[in-house]
């Protein structure tokens, strides 16, 4: 039986990396021809071409020469084998409203870690920073970190499968849909099909769609405080979030995407 081909890799011309760095293209060029940078994709015209590593390492190599390193030390360092996208680097494209770049920086860290550890040690600390005192003042780029964290998380397909789905949901009136949508990524890792339905799920809707999908497990996430709801006839019934009582009958209560995940994965 033949096997489906493999879809090639997203590479960039270095005009568009350029941009995405806010950098003038004769700058990269420079950068190529004194310290000689290793790049990922496949080079098989004359024209450079950048995969989603590449971009990476050269959004490193930015960062680390405005926080004052020489360019020398910074492309060693940027270009190291095994480095990762940082909390900083990530944040500096996400405050020059670089979305696309920030979304290539993420694509990049999951290729080679996990959806938890993604979400766990770059997703949640950026979105921490962004949402200190000064919350307010920078609405845009808390959204425009969700946008991008969204769009990363996206690329992982939901796997077909003839087994009941896991059904995810936010409470009614809650809107903060990024949590499941990392849940929906990381479980799809695991081979696991779930459906989301998005936020703010009124209680009659969400019996209504237990009724048409049967669902394996329903995942309920609030990020305010609610009243776990009374009348869902589901196998399993997992309250997610920080807005639900810390004791809830019959309802499973996880601390995290790592336990919400084991919890809806285990045989």
């Amino acid at each position: 039986m033949d096997q489906p081909a493999t879809a090639p890799a997203v590479t960039w011309t270095a005009g568009a990396v350029a941009r995405m760095l806010g950098l003038p293209p004769s700058t990269l060029r420079a950068w190529h021809r004194r310290y000689d940078l290793p790049l990922s994709a496949p080079q098989t015209g004359s024209h450079r071409r950048y995969g989603r590593s590449d971009v990476d390492a050269l959004l490193r190599m930015k960062h680390l020469i405005e926080q004052g390193l020489g360019t020398e030390t910074a492309a060693a360092r940027a270009f190291h084998a095994g480095g990762a996208t940082d909390v900083e680097t990530l944040l500096t494209a996400v405050r020059q409203l670089k979305l696309d770049t920030a979304t290539a920086l993420l694509e990049s860290h999951l290729v080679d870690h996990d959806v938890v550890d993604t979400w766990e040690h770059l997703c949640r600390p950026a979105l921490t920073a962004l949402c200190g005192p000064d919350a307010d003042r920078c609405v845009d780029l808390v959204h425009g970190l969700s946008w991008a964290v969204a769009a990363a998380l996206h690329r992982i397909p939901t796997p077909a499968s003839a087994a009941p789905p896991v059904l995810l949901a936010c409470a009614d009136g809650d809107r903060h849909t990024l949590p499941l949508e990392a849940l929906r990524a990381a479980l799809a890792e695991h081979s696991r099909a779930a459906l989301f339905l998005g936020g703010s799920i009124p209680e009659a809707a969400l019996r209504d769609a237990i009724g048409r999908t049967r669902p394996a497990a329903v995942v309920l996430w609030s990020s305010r405080a609610a009243e776990p709801p009374r009348r869902l006839r589901v196998p399993r019934l997992v309250l997610a979030g920080p807005g639900w009582p810390r004791r809830t009958r019959k309802a499973a209560r996880p601390e995290g995407l790592a336990e919400a995940v084991a919890l809806l994965t285990e045989e």
